[in-house]
């Protein structure tokens, strides 16, 4: 009896674990590329620069997500409810895509001022840094939009794709 009650205490532990692991899941945003680790040369005004810039910017992605999963949460639970629910739906969809562009711009205004804070050199190793981890496929979040044809990531063009066989 008393190894059935610990099995089913054991069971019991790893669902709510896993529970817990799947609910957090989406929060998990990946860190990105340290600066310092990619550009050999900073210096140390630039270094604090960074930082700031980088930490101003993770507060704000931060809240803005924090706003997003508020949304998301709203739409899952009406989206559930019995009957039309458009009227409360329609706004919150809207501000779904409203608050994913003002992270996709803050994220765009980080790289300016990354960009305005290095020098070319720095830009340049910066960059080759993030090309060669992307083509390794190490961190494919750390691509960035390539600037010549002959940068794109492999698997793109500017081909039309081929009907699929039958």
């Amino acid at each position: 009896m008393k190894k059935i009650a610990t099995l089913l205490l054991a069971l019991a532990i790893a669902v709510t674990v896993m529970g817990q692991q799947k609910q957090d899941h989406h929060r998990r945003h990946k860190e990105p590329p340290k600066i310092e680790e990619m550009v050999s040369n900073l210096s140390a005004i630039q270094k604090k620069k960074l930082n700031t810039v980088m930490e101003s910017s993770r507060k704000e992605v931060d809240r803005l997500q924090a706003e997003l999963d508020k949304v998301r949460k709203q739409i899952h639970t009406l989206t559930n409810k019995e009957g039309d629910n458009s009227e409360q739906l329609f706004p919150l969809f809207e501000r779904e895509g409203v608050l994913r562009a003002e992270i996709a711009k803050e994220m765009y205004r980080t790289r300016l001022q990354i960009d305005e804070i290095l020098t070319k050199e720095q830009l340049a190793e910066m960059r080759a840094r993030l090309k060669k981890d992307c083509k390794k496929g190490k961190d494919k979040d750390a691509c960035i939009a390539p600037t010549k044809a002959d940068d794109r990531p492999v698997g793109t063009s500017d081909k039309p794709r081929r009907a699929p066989r039958r």
